[in-house]
């Protein structure tokens, strides 16, 4: 879908304006993670989500990002956000894996990583991964309602 239908399948499929819907890419760097959650707060306070969501995602984007830069062999890491009917979508996409993809770990009790996945799995209500449009590279997924607040 192009255009104008696009637009007019977003409205009668989400009942939003498709203007609740933006992408960032910034490089693959560990201090990209902090530029991520500053734009992703930025973004979900402009579109007047409850303060309790936009603490989740910014936490949630937080980990998968924090994945891509230190498990992928990315330059560069794009961040999708689109505002559904019912949930918030948060798209990590990486360029390429260097492993299988992620998955929650039992890490020991010392360890001082490791539970980033555990995390998104007990905050959303559904994550994933799947192959990048066009075959490079993976998305990871995760949808929060939108009553982790008191709604927008």
């Amino acid at each position: 879908m192009y255009g104008h239908d696009a637009y007019e399948h977003d409205r009668r499929e989400h009942g939003r304006h498709p203007a609740y819907r933006s992408a960032f890419t910034l490089p693959s760097r560990r201090d990209s993670v902090a530029r991520a959650r500053h734009w992703l707060r930025d973004e979900l306070q402009g579109w007047r989500l409850h303060t309790d969501l936009c603490d989740v995602a910014v936490l949630v984007v937080s980990e998968l990002f924090t994945n891509a830069v230190l498990h992928t062999a990315s330059t560069l890491i794009s961040c999708e956000v689109r505002l559904l009917a019912e949930h918030v979508r948060l798209d990590v996409h990486d360029q390429g894996a260097r492993d299988a993809g992620p998955s929650p770990r039992s890490p020991d009790s010392r360890a001082e990583n490791g539970r980033g996945l555990l995390l998104v799995e007990s905050l959303a209500e559904a994550w994933g991964v799947g192959s990048r449009e066009g075959g490079v590279g993976r998305t990871v997924w995760a949808m929060l309602p939108l009553n982790h607040g008191s709604g927008i």
